[in-house]
């Protein structure tokens, strides 16, 4: 369910990647995405930014195509969020 605010649940994120759950808990372990967490009640829900989503496909496609491992393409997203800063 698409949230008010631009976020995602879990089960729309990895639809809109094309990725596993296991794969994006994993990215999230490493840093490339960051959900928020929102408490409902006792439970808290992840829930993925516009840009947590933009990162991850970006990642997706330099591990999948272009064959960087994910260290690798890690560093390169980590770079580009810097340029981007700077602009």
């Amino acid at each position: 369910m698409k949230m008010s605010d631009d976020r995602f649940g879990t089960e729309q994120t990895v639809k809109m990647i094309g990725i596993s759950f296991e794969r994006l808990r994993y990215w999230e372990r490493k840093g490339i995405v960051r959900p928020q967490y929102v408490q409902c009640g006792t439970r808290k829900f992840r829930r993925y930014s516009k840009e947590d989503i933009k990162r991850a496909k970006f990642v997706k496609i330099l591990v999948d195509e272009e064959k960087y491992s994910l260290e690798g393409a890690h560093r390169l997203l980590e770079q580009k969020d810097g340029l981007m800063d700077i602009l």
